[in-house]
């Protein structure tokens, strides 16, 4: 029944719209690498900081490829394994306590601090590493119970293999050694009832096993592996602490502390604030529907596990508040230490991931120890409910990512067939920004150069700092964990603006720059810097992967505006025109009235003076907008000086 439940619930908090996921941030240069080098590839990308997770990676990459739901399937089953290995490990420290320890089990599994289960590529390491360490506790206890010789020489061999794994992958879990060591002190102090001496012996007995591969792995770690990144440095995090290491280290116990907070009390509703607010009605609707199962489902267990009537098991509560408590320090401690802490912004609610079980037992351990047993089920339903409520808000936000990503590459390719080799793209988002350029060369590259070895389109964050690298025209070299080196020249940029999701993704042209009314002041600074002249209009066209980016987009409104400004670029009027005519039957409209330009130019060069002056008084029916563009207008895409003079009669009256 606990199975069942903990699956139930996995299916409830993650499945919904697992389909409508995809590829994000750190995802694409791995991507990127495994489709256009070769899984092989991605050992040599993190051969500088973690050689194991390389080759997990590239195992991974050649059974799953590139396909964005095998790796959402296949984090899910990490993280379900991970909640099962959590009710077999508790399960057996607390055996008679059946509630309690599903409890625990259903709380690590739908923790809602931890909100990057949908970026599931990058993510699954961490899932890997974390759950390898679990079942590393779990079958540490089950050798404890063990009356076989063997069979224990075999469940602690599978223990340390299973820690091996872990420490490995992500090697700031190996915090939760911490608790291995509780637990064998827990045997052993227990099962030893004579003098203290022998107590001891006995904990030294069953953990050498365990600390031989630690200290190894530890003397590997600090003395002889050599890392290709800061944070990863044992050099570089200990200088941190050279110029005042007492005051250095009191400033991090002080960080301990408040992530220790954040994990336990914060991360139940700091997370959940922006994104059930932002969800619209229907969303919340169907997000309350599916944690009711779930805590309909968690009550019918509660009752089935400890019917009515029956005398209440008497549950250690102050044994599982100090194991928590115990668990989350010690897990937080490695990560703050070495310089980095939990936020929820940019991926680094990460660092409470490795924290939930500590959590799972702490929260129960409060639970039971602060309320009768009738209520204990209905608050652990509730935070089980309200968890549930919010990963589907939070797969609502990740798939919405998604959709303008694969929005934006695919009306990208309607309106540039080719890029010429060396663009440096800069490209914003609706609702979402980029925080690194491989967000957008990765990409990028997969359409534009598939197979290429070299990356060949640059990109970079849109950013002040890139701004002033634009207008001076910096030439760099962007390189990556010594496998992939990107020259980057700025006097080749190309500015593709999505600005909201009332209109579509603009390339902005230097020769002629029309600004939709709600383009950020920083892209309109770059504006001028834009050359779509990069665009190759008669190169073979690009069409992002149906694997990858799913089928094409309907062909509405987004799809005449970018073919026409095409058009546009290699002077072919009637084209625009006979797709003005179409947009105009099928009465499909523009969210941007900029976006008529293309069509107004298409038909005065065409001579369809009516038609032009139509689309003029839409244009300027907008005052601020048509004084925007006439501000803007130049005689480059029309015809003669003729046709300008009338076009911007028509467009700008007495301007």
């Amino acid at each position: 029944m606990a199975i069942g439940l903990v699956t139930i619930v996995a299916l409830l908090a993650y499945a919904p719209l697992l389909a409508r996921l995809g590829f994000y941030r750190d995802d694409w240069y791995q991507i990127w690498a495994g489709d256009t080098l070769g899984p092989g590839s991605i050992i040599t990308l993190f051969s500088i900081d973690r050689p194991v997770m390389g080759y997990l990676y590239a195992a991974a990459f050649r059974l799953l490829g590139d396909a964005p739901l095998g790796w959402q399937l296949y984090a899910l089953g990490l993280r379900w394994i991970g909640a099962l290995g959590a009710l077999w490990l508790t399960r057996r420290l607390w055996p008679r306590q059946p509630l309690a320890t599903t409890s625990i089990a259903v709380l690590f599994l739908v923790y809602p601090g931890f909100l990057q289960q949908p970026n599931a590529n990058t993510f699954s390491n961490h899932l890997f590493g974390y759950t390898a360490e679990i079942l590393s506790l779990a079958l540490t206890v089950e050798s404890l119970r063990s009356t076989s010789p063997l069979r224990r020489v075999g469940l602690v061999a599978l223990a340390v293999l299973a820690a091996l794994g872990s420490w490995l992958t992500y090697e700031y879990m190996i915090g939760l050694e911490a608790l291995r060591y509780w637990l064998l002190a827990r045997h052993a102090f227990r099962l030893e009832s004579g003098a203290r001496e022998r107590r001891w012996t006995a904990l030294l007995a069953v953990s050498i096993p365990f600390l031989v591969p630690l200290v190894g792995f530890l003397v590997y770690r600090l003395f002889f592996f050599q890392a290709g990144r800061e944070s990863v440095d044992v050099a570089q995090v200990l200088a941190g602490y050279q110029a005042a290491p007492m005051l250095e280290m009191g400033r991090r116990m002080i960080a301990l502390g408040q992530d220790f907070v954040e994990a336990v009390l914060l991360g139940w509703t700091v997370p959940s604030q922006d994104l059930l607010s932002s969800v619209t009605t229907r969303e919340l609707v169907a997000g309350l529907v599916l944690a009711a199962a779930a805590v309909v489902a968690f009550l019918a267990y509660a009752r089935r596990s400890h019917p009515v009537g029956d005398p209440a098991p008497d549950v250690p509560h102050r044994e599982l508040i100090l194991m928590g408590a115990f668990t989350v320090v010690a897990s937080l401690a490695p990560v703050v230490l070495t310089g980095r802490d939990i936020r929820w912004v940019s991926a680094f609610d990460r660092y409470t991931l490795h924290a939930t079980l500590g959590v799972g037992v702490l929260i129960v351990g409060l639970v039971f120890a602060g309320l009768r047993p009738g209520s204990r089920s209905l608050v652990l339903g509730f935070l089980l409910g309200f968890s549930v409520l919010t990963h589907y808000g939070n797969a609502v936000a990740w798939s919405g990512f998604w959709n303008e990503q694969r929005q934006f590459w695919w009306q990208l390719a309607w309106r540039a067939p080719d890029l010429q080799s060396g663009t440096v793209l800069l490209t914003t988002l609706p609702s979402q920004r980029y925080f690194e350029d491989y967000e957008v060369w990765g990409p990028a590259n997969l359409i534009y150069r598939p197979g290429q070895a070299n990356p060949t389109i640059a990109s970079e964050v849109m950013e002040e700092l890139t701004a002033v690298k634009v207008r001076l025209g910096v030439r760099e070299v962007r390189s990556m964990r010594v496998l992939i080196a990107i020259p980057r020249d700025y006097n080749q940029t190309l500015v593709a603006a999505w600005p909201s999701t009332e209109s579509c993704l603009h390339v902005l042209d230097r020769e002629q720059l029309e600004f939709p009314a709600s383009l950020s002041s920083l892209v309109r600074s770059l504006g001028r810097y834009s050359d779509a002249s990069l665009i190759l209009p008669q190169g073979v066209p690009a069409s992002p992967p149906s694997r990858i980016f799913g089928p094409e987009p309907e062909r509405s409104w987004c799809w005449y505006y970018q073919t026409a400004s095409l058009a546009r670029q290699s002077g072919e009027w009637e084209r625009i025109v006979q797709l003005a005519d179409e947009a105009d039957r099928l009465d499909v409209r523009p969210g941007d009235p900029t976006e008529w330009m293309p069509f107004f130019q298409g038909y005065l060069n065409a001579g369809r003076t009516g038609e032009a002056r139509q689309l003029a008084t839409r244009i300027g029916a907008d005052d601020l907008v048509r004084h925007d563009l006439c501000d803007q207008l130049t005689a480059h895409y029309f015809l003669d000086e003729a046709t300008y003079a009338l076009g911007r009669s028509l467009l700008c009256g007495a301007r």
